[in-house]
């Protein structure tokens, strides 16, 4: 007896594969699955592929879940220590600058996930849910004080 795919773990396996499409190219998802490019774009146009052909999927997805493409982001790294090792990392910005510098560098470790096709850990997710960036100070250059130019009218 073989094994059968829910309807929705293939609505799922679809979706990713619809968005590797989107990031990459139909040539290059097709290839890295295994599949021709003809089964790929009828699958992901809502075709029922082939049982070879879903075998192939669901491996492919199985690989991009454990290479964290998909799926939901890792969590192996509590929030709490990243937390801990970003403001050791940050010590030497001063108390006063150091909160907008832990949230840029949050911000950018998710940029540097998503650059490469990765999904954030939860840690970043949560490190960047935990509330907005603070005001960023407007330094005026030297010598275009505001109130100078009010003075001279």
């Amino acid at each position: 007896m073989t094994e059968r795919a829910s309807d929705s773990a293939i609505d799922r396996i679809r979706e990713h594969v619809k968005a590797q499409v989107a990031r990459t190219s139909l040539r290059k998802v097709a290839k890295r699955a295994g599949v021709k490019v003809g089964a790929t774009k009828k699958f992901i146009d809502g075709s029922v592929p082939y049982e070879r052909n879903l075998r192939l999927w669901k491996r492919f997805y199985a690989r991009e879940l454990r290479e964290g493409v998909a799926g939901t982001p890792d969590d192996a790294l509590p929030v709490a220590d990243a937390a801990a090792v970003l403001e050791l990392l940050l010590w030497a910005f001063p108390d006063a600058e150091r909160p907008l510098a832990h949230f840029e560098a949050v911000e950018l470790f998710r940029d540097l996930y998503e650059g490469h096709g990765r999904t954030p850990p939860r840690w970043v997710h949560e490190l960047i849910e935990a509330g907005p960036a603070p005001p960023r100070l407007t330094l005026l250059p030297a010598g275009s004080d505001s109130d100078d130019a009010d003075e001279d009218e």
